[in-house]
């Protein structure tokens, strides 16, 4: 660490300045993550995204993917949503 006061080098032990003898400042101990609140962190995040689903589909809100089908082919609308698929026999002619 320099210090504050002549910029000289001092080992991160010393306490007070080798060169001018002024007062070292204390390194300040970095903040450890903890694994286990991260890991509860993410669970609270898992059960509040299952209630929304499940709020949603009490609610009558299902497969919000199909929504925007629905709307390409235009509100009341007969049409399926596929295509229907439609067999063609070769003809015979009579024996």
């Amino acid at each position: 660490m320099e210090c504050p006061n002549c910029g000289t080098y001092n080992p991160d032990d010393r306490d007070v300045c080798w060169r001018c003898d002024k007062p070292l400042p204390k390194p300040e101990p970095k903040k450890k993550r903890d694994p286990q609140k991260s890991a509860q962190t993410w669970l609270y995040v898992a059960i509040a995204v299952f209630f929304l689903f499940t709020i949603l589909q009490m609610c009558g809100v299902t497969n919000i993917g199909q929504r925007g089908q629905e709307q390409q082919q235009g509100p009341g609308s007969s049409l399926p949503a596929r295509p229907a698929v439609v067999y063609v026999l070769p003809a015979t002619h009579g024996s």
